[in-house]
């Protein structure tokens, strides 16, 4: 990846800059604008996420456990193969400070993705980074 490059979701107002990749990990700089937002419940099936709160507190839910709230200097990690959600708890912004190890194709499903492709069809195409837990 050549330099830092932003994208943001136009649906919930989040913005991703991708701050470097290798083949083990993908470091980003992530905000969450919108106050409540929140992702589905996920999973990513080979690959570790790690949260670090820089400003702003976030919540998390991981293996339905009871709600965690993480603020600024706070890790919360989220182990491969394990349901996952995140979310802002607050009025303001949160921003965050985000890892995916190893990095697989995170970066390119998160750009397809926020572009507004269909979901169903890049979910079927990135099998390894993310799914929905069966319901």
């Amino acid at each position: 990846m050549d330099g830092p490059a932003t994208i943001t979701n136009p649906r919930t107002g989040e913005q991703v800059t991708f701050l470097g990749e290798t083949p083990d990990a993908l470091l980003m700089d992530v905000m969450w604008t919108r106050p409540g937002h929140r992702a589905s419940a996920h999973v990513h099936p080979a690959m570790e996420e790690r949260f670090t709160v820089v400003a702003g507190r976030a919540a998390f839910r991981i293996a339905g456990r009871d709600d965690l709230i993480a603020g600024p200097g706070e890790t919360v990690v989220v182990p491969a193969g394990t349901v996952h959600l995140a979310w802002n708890p607050t009025e303001g912004p949160v921003r965050l400070r985000i890892e995916m190890r190893p990095a697989l194709r995170w970066a390119e499903f998160t750009t397809r993705f926020f572009a507004g492709e269909d979901a169903a069809v890049l979910l079927a195409a990135y099998a390894s980074e993310v799914e929905l837990p069966p319901r």
